[in-house]
């Protein structure tokens, strides 16, 4: 992707300028620990004058659901943790519905940032590394869309705000079960972490996976819409409509 994808002055290069020196250092063991429910604390630190637009966040939450999408498609491609059948089914379906997020931001003029990313090193050769990377990231999807269906409401988006509210909603899902398929307890908390004021907060998430990092290897290409059907073949998720296609 050429890197001059802007709306408002919003680029991968600014983008990355504007967390520089974010991701630069981060171990695996912090960032897979970073996202706890200590973490609410961040949102208290945050800009809370950071004014979001929606062009602003289409353009991240399609980011987002790219990065996710790459990270699902290498996880099944040869399944090389040898994971059980219950494990594939649920990785494809979390890739079919990343890419039907993906589809629907592009639908409203979103693009994503990037469609090469950096990975922990080990997150194919270690599904400890794997799963504490799906159950951070995850975190922080749900996060995110939590922060942008409190914007989209204070924008007087309420068929948005609703639609981020679904996104959010598939997010924590996803949480669960990565935690369920790496081992453990699916859900132990009682609401999802509010980690985020604004989505464009959780730039410090998606910085290391944009730029590389300390123990980050790359990058990785997004594999595209044609082979991810391909490895999915029947399994799909169900495209259940957007509130905003709803009403």
């Amino acid at each position: 992707m050429a890197d001059n994808t802007s709306e408002k002055g919003l680029s991968r290069r600014n983008f990355i300028k504007g967390t520089a020196g974010v991701g630069g250092g981060i171990a695996l063991a912090s960032f897979a620990t970073s996202f706890g429910l200590n973490s609410a604390s961040a949102a208290k630190k945050s800009n809370h004058n950071a004014n979001d637009s929606i062009a602003t966040i289409l353009a991240l939450g399609s980011t987002a659901e790219t990065l996710a999408a790459t990270s699902y498609y290498n996880t099944i491609l040869n399944n090389p943790f040898g994971l059980s059948e219950f494990q594939l089914n649920y990785f494809k379906l979390a890739l079919s519905a990343e890419l039907y997020h993906l589809k629907i931001w592009q639908s409203l003029g979103g693009a994503s940032l990037a469609d090469k990313f950096y990975v922990p090193e080990k997150f194919l050769a270690d599904f400890s590394v794997n799963t504490a990377t799906f159950i951070a990231a995850e975190t922080a999807f749900t996060g995110a869309y939590l922060a942008a269906t409190r914007r989209m409401a204070e924008l007087g988006e309420s068929r948005l705000a609703a639609t981020t509210a679904q996104f959010a909603a598939t997010e924590a899902e996803h949480l669960a079960l990565s935690r369920l398929a790496g081992g453990f307890i699916p859900n132990p908390n009682g609401l999802p972490a509010p980690i985020y004021y604004n989505v464009s907060d959780a730039g410090q998430t998606l910085a290391p996976f944009l730029q590389g990092a300390k123990g980050f290897i790359g990058p990785v290409d997004y594999p595209g819409e044609d082979a991810i059907n391909k490895l999915l073949g029947d399994t799909q998720a169900v495209k259940i409509p957007t509130f905003t296609a709803v009403f």
